[in-house]
């Protein structure tokens, strides 16, 4: 869907359709609801700045507003001082400080045990989990959105799931 964002309800229109898919997006990478809520805000507010840099020309306007949202994720990282990229396939967790006060948050027993497995995730295999099951997108899509290669995706996701296969997430 294309998204006149400089016009007050094209943008109405496009956060009511992208909040949540961001919202996810960010949140499954860092496990932090307040951190996750700040870099959101930041994410829209540089999509209003620079509403006028898009060109459907160049790529869609999903993949404009990921990119973005990927940037200022990268910006996040840079600010904490982490020493780990989001591209970085051997690449440890980052656990937020607040991780124990998260899981008390979670009431479904099924929802800790996936965010406990989710947190375990590397920060590559973390999106392309997302992606393909959250928000349903198939491997070149996923590709394209993390500039990896279509195998690549598919690799990663076969192997995350045999890895997501354990004891763990059997108790579901």
């Amino acid at each position: 869907m294309d998204h006149d964002i400089t016009a007050p309800r094209g943008f109405e229109a496009m956060y009511r359709e992208y909040f949540p898919k961001i919202y996810n997006y960010i949140f499954y990478r860092i496990l932090s609801k307040e951190d996750t809520e700040d870099i959101v805000s930041e994410i829209f507010t540089k999509t209003a700045r620079s509403a006028d840099a898009f060109d459907s020309q160049k790529a869609s306007f999903n993949t404009w507003i990921y990119r973005i949202a990927k940037n200022v994720l990268i910006d996040f990282y840079r600010m904490r001082k982490q020493t780990v990229s989001i591209d970085d396939e051997t690449a440890g967790v980052v656990i937020p400080v607040d991780f124990e006060t998260q899981m008390e948050q979670i009431s479904s027993e099924k929802r800790k045990i996936i965010f406990e497995e989710l947190a375990k995730l590397k920060e590559r295999e973390r999106p392309v989990i997302y992606y393909k099951f959250f928000e349903g997108y198939n491997n070149r899509e996923i590709a394209a959105l993390l500039k990896m290669n279509e195998s690549t995706v598919g690799t990663v996701a076969s192997r995350t799931l045999a890895k997501l296969r354990t004891d763990s997430l059997r108790r579901l």
